[in-house]
């Protein structure tokens, strides 16, 4: 496939919000459409023949220029907080935390978590990770599966020595403890009071090459693509900045919604579709003229919906153009 076009955090909002994005909307009328299990991340694993339990913090860790050896799990910075009749999850970019923050938090972790044989890092302010004894790997959820939601029946399990719902509630109270939550807390920004432990397992090695280009500042995309070989580029605001033409395989991962998404900020998410309209979805048919075939992967939180363009589809100017809601 020539070009491949993802776009995390468009269809799950796009009902709520009757978004209308017309040039999209046409070219999804014209496209042969197909649901495949999973939603975004699992989608992107499965290009490069994994399963949706792949070792997801091993590979974001090697990227972000940890070690590739040893057993890791994402130890993911989270706010959690009573919304309506339940316990709700909220990642990372809620809490916006300072470097200081990090330093703190982790100092914590490790002095406390260290009988237990585990080892805290945080190359980023929105993933961390947690070295594991061997032996000691439990099931997890991923965590795109649990923001938004109550995290109860969701909470890691298994292990031999370690217990693993115990730890999740003793870092809890650890990190509520802090004095750097109280002060965030007085001063009515959320606290850090939770880690999501998800994506565990040992570095994968031998990854197909499953495109010659990755284009994303996404980390799961850009993980994928330098551990199986890919070349590698950031996010582009427009498509001139592609290697375009029908011999080279591009998957671009679009995620520009994500943020204000996670944020609930809905006219920052309006405004970031509005961008994707004019920058990428208004210049499909030029990009179909270069290219011959382009696939439009649009994921919702269960599926994902995937939409394949040739240039013969787009001559099929009698299909009318229904909104985008209808998709999800």
């Amino acid at each position: 496939m020539p070009l491949t076009l993802v776009v995390p955090d468009l269809l799950p909002h796009a009902a709520s919000r009757g978004l209308r994005l017309p040039a999209l909307e046409g070219w999804l009328a014209r496209a042969d459409r197909a649901r495949e299990p999973g939603p975004g991340p699992a989608w992107l694993l499965r290009q490069w023949g994994l399963a949706p339990d792949a070792p997801v913090a091993a590979l974001t860790l090697a990227a972000d220029g940890g070690p590739r050896e040893g057993e890791w799990l994402r130890a993911d910075p989270v706010h959690q907080r009573v919304e309506g009749h339940g316990l709700v999850v909220h990642d990372a970019s809620a809490l916006e935390l300072a470097p200081g923050e990090i330093r703190a938090a982790l100092a914590a972790l490790n002095d406390f978590f260290a009988q237990d044989g585990l080892a805290f890092v945080a190359p980023g302010a929105g993933r961390w990770y947690v070295r594991v004894p061997p032996g000691e790997m439990p099931r997890t959820v991923p965590l795109e599966e649990v923001v938004g939601r109550n995290p109860f029946g969701r909470l890691p399990e298994g292990g031999t020595r370690l217990r693993w719902p115990a730890l999740f509630s003793e870092a809890q109270m650890l990190l509520a403890a802090l004095p750097f939550n109280a002060e965030r807390e007085a001063a009515g920004r959320p606290a850090l009071n939770a880690l999501w432990f998800w994506g565990g397992g040992s570095y994968p090695a031998g990854l197909p090459r499953a495109f010659d280009c990755v284009a994303a500042d996404e980390a799961l995309a850009r993980s994928l693509a330098l551990a199986s070989g890919c070349a590698v580029q950031a996010m582009p605001g427009a498509p001139d900045r592609l290697p375009l033409g029908p011999a080279a395989s591009c998957l671009v991962v679009l995620d520009t919604l994500q943020a204000p998404a996670r944020r609930g900020d809905a006219p920052a998410w309006e405004a970031a579709a509005g961008a994707l309209e004019a920058q990428w979805f208004s210049r499909l048919g030029e990009i179909l003229r270069l290219c011959g075939r382009v696939r439009l992967v649009l994921p919702s939180e269960d599926d994902t919906a995937v939409f394949e363009l040739r240039r013969r589809t787009g001559l099929r100017f009698w299909r009318r153009a229904a909104p985008l809601a209808s998709h999800a």
